[in-house]
């Protein structure tokens, strides 16, 4: 019995850090799914471009559903001009956010030098900090297994507490929860609050508030 033959398509879509996206057949009908797992030829070595023409074969992926595999890219990869004007991805825009840890420990040392911190709040921000680091490096794992998850609110309470360094670099590092741009509001959030405490505790910034509601 012969296998599936093969056609020819377009890719319409591709998330370089999820290593999914679609692909649009040229006889027509509906998009089918691209994995990473089933590039072959060139497209192992390198990201398929939007628009590029590939051939595949048809495989099952589910219930009523395909996906396309051994897939080929049929032409040169487009120019480097037109690839260079696509928008930053998810990872290149989570780097540069990173930004902010370095930032934070020069207003820490700061804060330190005009009030003399507390021993427990440098120690509870890296304790606290390589915690969720490990923690986000779990559930990607987990994410990857189908295996249970570390729900949300427990990651956004432990960035509140002051382990958000962790969680910025663990997003980056494990390319983790930075297309989701609600969980990313929650993260700034909660980065925002946890600064707001530290500055309100660990200054005379609140006292003239404190002062107004006493009297």
């Amino acid at each position: 019995m012969a296998g599936p033959r093969e056609e020819r398509g377009r890719v319409l879509q591709w998330d370089a850090v999820k290593g999914l996206g679609f692909i649009a057949p040229d006889q027509g009908g509906e998009r089918l799914l691209l994995r990473r797992a089933d590039l072959a030829g060139r497209l192992r070595f390198r990201a398929p471009a939007l628009g590029e023409a590939v051939r595949f074969r048809r495989a099952r992926s589910g219930p009523g559903r395909e996906r396309a595999v051994k897939v080929q890219p049929l032409l040169a990869p487009p120019p480097a001009r037109a690839q260079a004007a696509a928008p930053p991805s998810p990872r290149q825009l989570a780097s540069t956010r990173l930004l902010v840890i370095p930032l934070f420990a020069l207003v820490l040392g700061g804060i330190h030098l005009a009030w003399p911190l507390p021993r427990p709040v440098p120690l509870l921000y890296s304790s606290l900090s390589m915690a969720l680091f490990v923690v986000y490096g779990i559930d990607k794992w987990s994410a990857w297994r189908g295996a249970g998850r570390v729900p949300e609110l427990t990651l956004h309470l432990l960035a509140l507490l002051g382990g958000w360094p962790g969680a910025l670099l663990g997003q980056q590092v494990f390319a983790h929860k930075i297309s989701k741009p609600a969980f990313l509001r929650w993260t700034w959030a909660m980065t925002s609050l946890n600064l707001l405490l530290l500055v309100g505790l660990c200054t005379p910034a609140w006292q003239p508030w404190l002062n107004w509601l006493r009297g």
